[in-house]
């Protein structure tokens, strides 16, 4: 299966999980903050790890800490918490955003292209702080900056919306904007997934990364790393388990550990932790970070190009791609991202929805959407602050179906690439873009006049209702209505391993027939008429627990072991159970809509097209 989603989530290797599971069999481990022998070799094994990791970014132990921490947004909020900006001069919170840097004391600032983790750091430090500033890339290089004091900057290393490196090649252009009293965190989530980062060359105060980014495997593991000679910028004003030195439960007395672990609070994940070093020699199987880096540039660069040479019959361009230049730039200066939308032949914009539904059909997993980066996505999209309102106003959340409001994009598309992405993966995409989304000849053709509803008069010519959600069922001409839809419609659905089974993923499901019979009968049949299972609609049943299917939590029953063994055998699935909807329940397993129309011709198009990939 083609997956283009590196940004949000690389992936673990087969060798690299087969290793891990191996480690796990033969490793025994226990909380470090113990001191029998287990408990030491734990100590041991997170020590040796958190010098691995700064050995991986060029950088000792001499000149930084290694906080770990849950993912990226934790290390960031640790800095945000515990900055220390000094004594504010003004009262009160800071309610508006300048779009300039402000000089003085006690300011925070990030980039109009940050993730919301970064973004959301500003409601963490309001209060404290004189303001607050959003700006571009080169406001740093092109204006002049005050001479400030007790202030951070929330720095993207690279942009998760379209792959923009933010100069770390060049940071040594921005000495003097740290000289002047600017603390630096950068967000390196989206950066080290792909590409080197050599902290013995820019030397930031604080760096926030997670591990899955960059291993796919363990996740719920990040690190926190504070250059030492920053260290007392952040002062930890609370402590936790294992945080402490000394504490007194009567008065307000405590001593904090060392720097490390006075950050750490509670227990850490010291197993995951563990297995660190199956991600790293991971990298290394794959010939470094830097080779890494070359393959996936390389897969990107070939993937713009693509997409940049897509035209209609009509010349005009099926994608329009949203990036820092119309031309591929180097690994220097790009990442493994491509964001873009596709475009209709009139000009007008096909919705990310519905070009994710199509990726679903043909294997493709990719992401759609802001990608949390609402700054990237008005710059490149065109959108507004009044028309983010706007938009709220009609219905549109982070996360929804709604991908255009008054033609316009809501969002985009975004491919990205990792470790074991290949050429093929393009070719995926390209053969969806051609098959779905590229107009031919024949589709392009002008009304003599506009087509009005009123001419139509459409008439239903079949009805069909599904008793097992995704599996096939027989037309018929009439059906009884409930405040559910049709009778009997979805109301059962097969889970494998208390995970529901849908046709999209799991195509055996095709194998299946289902109807009922008599209104008494639930008949299901094999596609091959070999066999076929019968249960009464009057079986009683045992309760299990609550389904979420489609966001919805739907009380079940379970209809048995017999049931589930049939389904085994037909599916050629293991442990399978067939679950039916509770007699209480006011719902069933449909998605949004009870009801779908389908036109006629629509399926016999549908049907001549499959035919010249399956004659």
């Amino acid at each position: 299966m083609p997956y283009l989603d590196h940004a949000g989530c690389t992936l673990p290797s087969k060798i690299q999980l087969e290793e891990i599971a191996k480690l796990q069999s033969q490793l025994t481990l226990a909380n470090p903050h113990s001191h029998h022998a287990t408990a030491i070799k734990t100590q041991q094994v997170v020590n040796s790890a958190r010098l691995r990791i700064l050995r991986y970014f060029n950088t000792t132990a001499d000149d930084y800490f290694v906080v770990f921490t849950n993912n990226t947004t934790h290390g960031l909020k640790i800095v945000a918490e515990n900055f220390n900006f000094g004594q504010k001069t003004r009262d009160g919170l800071v309610n508006e955003i300048s779009s300039v840097l402000k000089g003085g004391c006690s300011n925070f600032a990030y980039f109009h292209d940050s993730h919301h983790s970064v973004v959301g750091l500003r409601h963490v430090v309001n209060g404290k702080i004189n303001s607050i500033s959003c700006i571009d890339e080169e406001d740093l290089l092109e204006n002049e900056i005050s001479e400030v004091e007790n202030s951070l900057f929330g720095f993207t290393a690279m942009s998760n919306f379209c792959g923009k490196k933010y100069d770390l090649e060049n940071l040594e252009d921005y000495s003097y904007f740290f000289d002047i009293g600017w603390s630096v965190c950068i967000d390196a989530a989206g950066l080290v997934s792909t590409s080197p980062l050599n902290l013995s060359r820019y030397r930031p105060d604080f760096v926030a990364f997670a591990f899955y980014k960059m291993f796919g495997y363990p996740t719920g593991i990040g690190a926190l790393l504070v250059r030492k000679d920053s260290a007392h910028l952040i002062e930890k004003i609370s402590f936790a388990g294992g945080t402490v030195q000394s504490v007194d439960d009567t008065s307000l007395f405590f001593i904090l550990r060392d720097f490390e672990r006075a950050f750490e609070e509670g227990t850490l994940n010291y197993y995951g932790i563990a297995q660190l070093q199956k991600g790293f020699e991971e990298i290394e199987r794959c010939g470094g970070i830097t080779s890494i880096q070359k393959l996936t540039h390389t897969l990107r660069t070939k993937t713009f190009e693509m997409l940049k040479s897509k035209r209609h019959p009509n010349g005009r361009n099926v994608v329009e791609i949203y990036s820092q230049s119309d031309i591929a730039e180097g690994p220097d200066k790009q990442g493994s991202i491509v964001s873009f939308n596709l475009k209709r032949p009139d000009g007008g914009y096909y919705g990310y929805t519905e070009v994710e539904k199509m990726c679903a059909i043909f294997g493709i997993e990719l992401r759609t959407g802001c990608f949390c980066n609402i700054g990237a996505c008005k710059k490149y999209l065109g959108i507004t602050s009044e028309m983010i309102s706007e938009n709220m106003s009609k219905g549109k959340r982070c996360g929804d179906e709604i991908d255009l409001i008054n033609g316009r994009p809501t969002g985009a598309v975004r491919v990205s690439f990792g470790r074991t992405s290949t050429e093929q993966d393009i070719e995926a995409l390209e053969q969806m873009i051609d098959t779905c989304f590229v107009a031919s000849e024949g589709t392009l053709f002008k009304h003599s006049k506009t087509l009005r509803i009123e001419q139509y008069s459409p008439v239903i010519v079949n009805l069909f209702s599904f008793p097992i959600k995704s599996v096939g069922s027989e037309g018929k001409n009439r059906y009884d209505l409930t405040a559910r839809g049709f009778k009997f419609d979805r109301e059962f659905l097969i889970v494998r391993d208390d995970v529901t089974l849908n046709l999209k993923m799991h195509p055996e499901l095709c194998r299946l027939t289902a109807i009922i019979v008599a209104d008494d009968k639930l008949h299901i049949q094999t596609y091959d008429q070999n066999d076929n299972l019968v249960i009464p609609m009057s079986l009683s049943l045992t309760e299990t627990d609550s389904k979420v299917v489609c966001k919805k939590t739907i009380a079940t029953l379970d209809c048995g072991d017999k049931v589930g063994k049939w389904l085994e055998n037909a599916l050629d699935m293991p442990n399978c159970r067939l679950l039916r909807v509770a007699e209480e329940s006011k719902k069933n397993f449909v998605n949004d809509s009870p009801f779908l129309v389908i036109n006629e011709a629509s399926v016999y198009m549908l049907s001549r097209h499959i035919s010249k990939f399956f004659p």
